[in-house]
This record gives C-alpha cells, structure tokens and sequence, in this order.
C-alpha cells in the first residue's frame, strides 16, 4: 500500500486525531490568516505605536535611571504583549460587530429559503443547464466570502457519473465565469477525491490539502493545470432511491480554506442549493 492509499484510507475510514486536527488548526492560520507579505508602512506604523507606548520604561531607564535594564526590558516586553493582544482583539470585535456582514449571511440563508420553495418542475427543461450554473455561481460567491477568498481563487463544479456507470464521469458544469474546461471524460477515477468520497457514502468531506496525499492526488483529471489545494467535496444523490450520481466540488488555491467550522457553514448554508441541484435529475 503505498502513500495515497494509506492516506485515502485513513481520510474515508478514521476521524482525524487530536495531535491532527491540532497540526490542521496550525497550518490553517498559517495558510489564511498570516499576510503573505506585509506591507512597509504597516510595519512602520506598527513600530511607531508601539514605541510611543514602550516610551516609558525607556525614559525612566535610559534618561531618569529610576529602574534597571532588566526592569525596563521586562516592561517593554510586558508591554508588547498587551499591545498585540490589544490589537487582536480589537480587530476580533470589529469582525463579530460587523452589521453588513452580518446582513449579508441573512441573506444568504433566505436565498436558500427561497429556492426551496420553488419547485424544480418550475424549470423549463430547456434552462436547467442555465439554472445549475446559477446555483454553482451562488455556492462560489457564499464560499468566496466565507473563505474571505478573491474572485477566481474559489471554484464549484458539478462532476456526473455517465448514466448507470460508476467507472466514468464527466464536469457537466461549472461556475460562472470558470475558464476550466467541461464536458470532459475524468482521467485516472480511481485518484479523484471526488469519485472516491462518493464511493464512500454520501456524507460531505473535506480535503484539507490536497497535496498531502502524495504526487497520485495532486493532478487535474480533465488534464488543466491543477491550481487548487483544499476541497470540499458534497455527494449528489438521486430523488427517491438515494443513489450517488456525481459530486459537487469547492476547491480553493490555499491549503486548509475550510477548516473546521467553514466547512460546516458551507454545507449547511449550501444544502436547499444542493438539494436544487438533485432535484433537476
């Protein structure tokens, strides 16, 4: 068994353990939250905050000689730490207290309400091509704020097994806007994600990283170029008898993009779409 076996294994079959779900929650601050590249004047500004409050113990150090170089390195640290965390915080609050956004994930949660109140038969069997591209339009622009993601680094297909066969399949569609081919055959099944979370069951799952299941994951089976590195993988599954007819996938250019409670959002979020998109077979 070699590594993407064992690896798949383990993905399908076992819950991540403490010491990775610890790894993941690292590597997912590491990979979304730290900046690439920080800016000069940010920096600078930083410095500048930060030196008019460590100002204090420096003066009584260097200029008045009340404390000892200890004491005033002891303070600057000290003040250092509650400056940062100060600022932490700070920028927390603004996130929770944020009226707009807030608004915007109501939103999204009363488009779902709405498409689940039309019926699928409401669509014309003409636009149903056009009508699940709009829903994977909706499911990338949820993902894209939720994941606080740009345009073009979040990417939703809709792969479907060729008929009563579970051995071939093919992107039917694709988001808005996707320069990503469709219609084409999935080269190498057996190593799409996709295909084997939908072996699996229909429970939806989560690739944290695409690239740690070794060079036979990381490829592009309708042989693009293959710029993603986490998915998001939900099953569709066919009205009445359950069977799995394909997978709707939300990948990301960035490692770890849906850990944790992102994920959960997304699927719970993006359920009356899914459930919109099954109901059109």
């Amino acid at each position: 068994m070699n590594k993407f076996e064992r690896r798949v294994k383990v993905w399908v079959e076992e819950d991540p353990s403490s010491l990775q779900k610890l790894k993941n929650s690292v590597l997912f601050w590491y990979y979304n939250k730290i900046p690439r590249g920080l800016r000069f004047f940010g920096i600078t500004h930083f410095l500048a905050k930060f030196g008019l409050i460590a100002s204090a113990p420096s003066l009584a150090f260097f200029v008045y000689e009340r404390i000892t170089g200890l004491q005033a390195a002891t303070a600057t640290g000290v003040l250092f730490f509650l400056f940062v965390a100060s600022s932490v915080l700070d920028n927390w609050s603004k996130g929770k207290n944020n009226a707009a956004e807030q608004a915007s994930v109501e939103a999204w949660v009363r488009i779902g309400d709405l498409i689940t109140s039309v019926k699928s038969s409401a669509t014309p069997a003409a636009n149903k091509d056009d009508t699940l591209t709009a829903a994977l339009g909706v499911i990338e622009a949820y993902a894209r704020q939720i994941t606080k993601s740009p345009k073009r680094s979040i990417s939703v297909s809709l792969a479907l097994y060729d008929g009563k066969s579970t051995t071939s399949m093919k992107i039917r569609h694709r988001n808005p806007g996707n320069e990503r081919p469709t219609g084409r055959k999935l080269k190498n099944l057996e190593r799409v994600m996709g295909h084997i979370a939908c072996q699996a069951g229909p429970e939806p799952r989560v690739v944290p990283d695409l690239r740690s299941f070794g060079k036979e994951a990381f490829f592009s089976p309708t042989q693009s170029t293959c710029t993603y590195r986490s998915i998001v993988i939900l099953p569709i599954t066919a009205l009445g008898n359950g069977k799995i007819k394909g997978f709707v996938s939300i990948d990301c250019d960035r490692p770890h993009a849906f850990h944790g409670n992102i994920a959960d959002q997304l699927v719970v979020t993006t359920e009356p779409l899914i459930n919109h998109i099954e109901e059109q077979f």
